[in-house]
């Protein structure tokens, strides 16, 4: 039986750190190496290791237009991803947003926030990605709907990393 994909949801600002290549530099105020990072989760994504869930809200604010250079310069098919699943803002999704917002979530969480924390809830991911403080504050204080905590990470975060004393292979120096 073949293991299903982890799913990983992202937040607009992830996709908007990809097209517009963030990277750290002299005329940058970003600090992560935002592109390199977003990249490496595409390329997981495209070898069919995850699935990328985006609210279908993304769609209206990651728009850009006029960026020849864009790592995406058609954009609306660049959503259309095999790897990419997008969840429809619905009367579910939208009441869950409403009631994260009701219930002072973070210190507020702001109305997009909240529809692409909710659509991560209810499309049960494994992990959320985002550069937004506000909300990487908030991994693990809310559950999604199959009881799992959210676990809101910078991307690639959630790799684990190699072990420290990994066992050498015979003939390793």
């Amino acid at each position: 039986m073949t293991k299903a994909p982890q799913r990983i949801y992202w937040d607009a600002c992830t996709w908007i750190a990809y097209i517009q290549k963030e990277m750290p530099g002299p005329r940058s105020t970003v600090t992560d190496p935002r592109f390199t990072m977003c990249k490496q989760t595409l390329v997981r994504a495209t070898a069919g290791e995850i699935e990328i869930v985006t609210s279908a809200a993304t769609l209206a604010e990651v728009c850009r237009t006029g960026k020849s250079h864009s790592p995406v310069a058609n954009l609306p098919a660049f959503f259309d991803q095999p790897y990419i699943l997008i969840v429809n803002v619905d009367k579910r999704v939208g009441s869950r947003a409403q009631s994260l917002q009701l219930a002072g979530v973070g210190p507020a969480i702001k109305p997009f926030d909240a529809l692409h924390v909710a659509s991560a809830l209810i499309a049960k991911v494994d992990f959320f990605h985002t550069f937004d403080d506000g909300l990487l504050r908030l991994s693990e204080t809310l559950n999604c709907d199959d009881g799992r905590p959210l676990k809101i990470v910078k991307p690639t975060e959630e790799i684990p990393p190699p072990p420290l004393f990994a066992p050498k292979e015979p003939g390793e120096g």
